[in-house]
């Protein structure tokens, strides 16, 4: 007998996607520079990941720009319920993704939800995304 070994895809809930934009404004408010924002599918571990990158990752450090974000997501409170630390990472402003989103998908300043699947860019394959920003 067969034995069927497919995966369901985790969702990206309104919940989520809002707790982005809410994140995304108020990093902007408290002065962090984000040049991308978006939610990344990561089909390996069937989760998705809410990443930023900023200039500040390569000049402060990632332990400082992390602390800024808990701070940030402390003070949303709920607000921020659909988006733990536990899923945020960081992009430094010279990663391959960074490059690839910016030659590709440059959304400028302020906060778009631009749906981004199953594409590819440059050989590197996209299995799904939702882009806040690629500045």
């Amino acid at each position: 007998m067969a034995e069927n070994t497919s995966v369901v895809k985790e969702q990206l809930t309104d919940s989520m996607i809002q707790a982005g934009v809410e994140l995304t404004q108020k990093l902007d408010e408290i002065g962090l520079p984000t040049s991308v924002a978006l939610w990344l599918f990561d089909a390996e571990v069937n989760e998705w990941r809410l990443l930023f990158a900023s200039p500040e990752v390569s000049t402060q450090g990632p332990r400082q720009v992390y602390e800024r974000i808990r701070l940030a997501l402390q003070q949303l409170g709920e607000k921020a319920a659909g988006a733990p630390l536990s899923v945020i990472g960081l992009l430094d402003e010279h990663a391959e993704l960074v490059k690839l989103l910016r030659s590709t998908v440059p959304t400028g300043q302020g906060i778009r939800n631009m749906r981004f699947s199953k594409n590819v860019i440059n050989g590197h394959f996209i299995e799904d995304a939702l882009i806040y920003q690629v500045a």
